[in-house]
Order: C-alpha cells, then structure tokens, then sequence
C-alpha cells in the first residue's frame, strides 16, 4: 500500500507533457509523475474544491492506479477503479452461495472467526503495554465462545446468531481498547463507536471516531480494489445482508483487518500527541481531520499494511495478505477450491518498554541503579519518562542492564 493523499483547496491533477502533475497554487506546491514512474498505487482526495482533468483520469487508469474519494466526515464517498475482471460465471457462483443457508453460513463463521482471533491478539498485544488484565479478556471471550457454540450445536446456520456473537465480542473488545484510547488521549472522551443520534459510527462526534472513520474508509477503498480485480460482486456479501446503497462484501473483508486501522489510531496517539486543534469542528458539530492529521494516520496505515509478517513458509506484508485471503475467497465461492481457509497471521508489537519493565524503572533505587552502572541523574530522567510518556524508546545499553 501506497497512497498519495491530495487535500487542500484549490488542488488540481491534470497531464502535462505525458506527466501527471498534481499542483496547488496556494500552498506552492507542485508533484509530477513520469509515465510508468509513479510509486503511488492509489491516489486519496480529501478535499472539496479542485479539478481534475479527463486525461488525468485516463492516465491513472492506465497505470492501473484507483481514485478514493472521501466526503467531508472522513468517510468513503466514491472510488474509481481500474478494469474489472469480468466473469459471469464466477458471479452465478457467488449467487448460489449466497443462497445456500449452509454455505453462506460458513463462510460467515470463518469471517467472524479470523475477526475475533486478530482482535483478542491484538489485546493481549497490547497487555504488555498497557493496564488490561489478559486473563481476564481470555476468559471472557472464552464464555462467549461457549454460549455460540451451545448455540451452533443445534445446527441452525441463521446469521442473526452470528452476528449477534460477533456483536457481543466487539462489545467486550471496544471496552478494553476504549480503556487504551483514555489513557492515550482523555481530552478526546472516547466512550463508543456510536452515538446517540446515529446508532452507525457515519458522524464522529469525538476525534478518535473521526480517525476510525478515515482509516475504515481507506481500508474500504483497498478491499474495493482488490474485489474488483478478482471479479466478485460487492453487493452480494455472506456475513452483512444486502441492502439498497450497501456493500455487504466490502463490509465483510473488512471485518478481516479492522484491527490493524485500530492499531494505527493507537500508534498515532502514542506518536503524536494530538491537540482538539488538529481536527475540524463542522457546524453540525460533528469532526473531521485536517489535512496534516489525515497524513499522519495514512502514513501510519501504510506502514503497517506494508509490514511483512510470516505467512505460509514466506513472510509477505499485509496488503499481499489481504489480496491472497480475498483471491482464496474468489476460488473458493467459483468452486476452484473445495475448502476456504481464511488466515490473517497475529500481529507482534515490537516495543521495549512493556509494563514489566516500566514498573522495574519506577521501584529502583539509586542505589539498585549504581549497581547496574546507572547513575542518579539518567535513572530520575529514565522515571519522568515513564511517568509521562505513552511509548518510549530504552537504549540498548540500558537495556542490557535492566534484563
């Protein structure tokens, strides 16, 4: 994944001498893009007032190169895609199986199921860093497992139940992760994904929803692209009912790698202490990011869907990941392939300062710390670092001596 996130007013994207340039008078600044040299794989438009040229259209559609156009609260409005593959058969396929209670049913059961996975790893990730107690989430999602699964033993394959299950596990994920997202940034009171006047996340009305909303929205784009590509029809999903102006099998993959979008927003918090003045607060009273917000989180989801994790016997990022599930899919429902295997391999967050060490900082004396070749005044800078910093880097050498 690599976009290029356009935002700002006055912006136009036109071709000049076979390159795409991309100019904004106000803020001088100027991008251009030779034939066949453009790192981009996609291009973000955030913004409201600009032009864009029907040659620079074509010529992004040459470069197999999709639009994503955001509305003004940071969600996913419209995308252009490059051509689909078309294929009639696959779609029938996909039809049938849509239609088979059974088979529709399953596949559903392996998305909720590689959804929960990645969300309790995620949490007991994140138990290294911050005050959740993992015992207790493991027990929980395990007597939630259990009643779904006295449930299923009587075979009645109806997705109400799961997603009334996959309901239940997001509710106990998002009071752990609602616990993190205080401790990060208080001053934005997150409390829910919903709000009372839209039961639907549509409208932030606090900035971490806003930030959710904008990575959700670009995960969308990403998992349109790829549907498009291998021929499936978004509008018939397994898990989500189909609905007039609805998605379902977007939806659907995107239960997959909502995680990572969460991760992002954590790291984000952790990196940049984001101010109330970072966002924008619409006259309905609803937020949305600005632009340099909005560069930050795209730039955090790029990396972490460009980190390569061991998949298979190879190790691959997870955008290749996110293709190959989606492509295992297309097989699967064109009757290709005889079983789905739906694998997300767990993310490990790779950081130093975990609780355990935090806490060894803040009980050792300056005694203790001579010991170990500390002296005073780096073990008092090392406390008030712990004591005020989400994430913080140790050096190795200190390292050394603290294990």
């Amino acid at each position: 994944m690599n976009p290029l996130l356009i935002s700002g007013f006055g912006t136009s994207i036109n071709v000049d001498k076979r390159k795409l340039v991309v100019t904004n008078k106000l803020q001088n600044k100027r991008l251009e893009f030779a034939p066949h040299k453009i790192e981009h794989d996609s291009i973000i438009i955030d913004g409201h007032t600009g032009n864009i040229s029907f040659e620079s259209m074509r010529w992004l559609m040459k470069h197999n190169i999709h639009l994503t156009l955001l509305n003004w609260d940071g969600n996913l409005l419209a995308t252009t895609l490059p051509d689909q593959t078309i294929s009639g058969k696959l779609r029938l396929f996909q039809y049938k199986k849509h239609l088979d209670g059974i088979i529709r049913y399953s596949i559903a059961e392996k998305i909720v199921k590689s959804k929960i996975d990645s969300s309790l790893n995620l949490l007991l990730e994140l138990s290294k860093f911050y005050p959740i107690d993992k015992n207790e989430i493991k027990k929980r999602f395990e007597a939630e497992f259990e009643i779904f699964r006295t449930k299923s033993a009587k075979n009645t394959h109806k997705i109400p139940e799961i997603m009334g299950h996959e309901a239940r596990i997001a509710k106990i994920y998002f009071e752990y992760i609602r616990d993190v997202f205080g401790k990060l940034a208080p001053q934005f009171s997150f409390e829910t994904r919903s709000s009372i006047d839209h039961k639907r996340a549509d409208h932030a009305a606090d900035e971490i929803n806003a930030l959710l909303n904008y990575g959700y929205s670009i995960l969308a784009a990403e998992i349109k692209k790829s549907l498009n590509s291998v021929g499936l029809d978004t509008q018939i999903g397994f898990l989500h009912e189909t609905l007039l102006s609805r998605t379902p099998l977007v939806y659907d993959c995107q239960e997959l790698f909502r995680w990572l979008i969460d991760l992002s927003v954590i790291q984000l918090l952790e990196e940049n202490k984001l101010k109330k003045s970072d966002f924008i607060l619409t006259e309905n009273y609803h937020i949305r990011l600005k632009q340099s917000t909005a560069k930050l989180l795209v730039d955090k989801i790029k990396y972490n869907f460009n980190l390569k994790v061991s998949y298979g016997k190879k190790y691959f990022a997870y955008q290749n990941i996110l293709n190959n599930n989606i492509s295992q899919l297309a097989q699967f429902v064109g009757d290709r392939k005889k079983t789905l295997e739906i694998k997300i391999p767990p993310i490990k967050i790779n950081r130093d300062d975990n609780l355990e060490l935090r806490q060894k900082i803040l009980s050792m004396s300056p005694e203790e710390g001579k010991k170990l070749g500390i002296n005073k005044s780096t073990l008092w800078y090392m406390k008030k670092n712990v004591q005020s910093k989400d994430k913080m880097k140790i050096y190795d050498k200190i390292l050394e001596k603290l294990e």
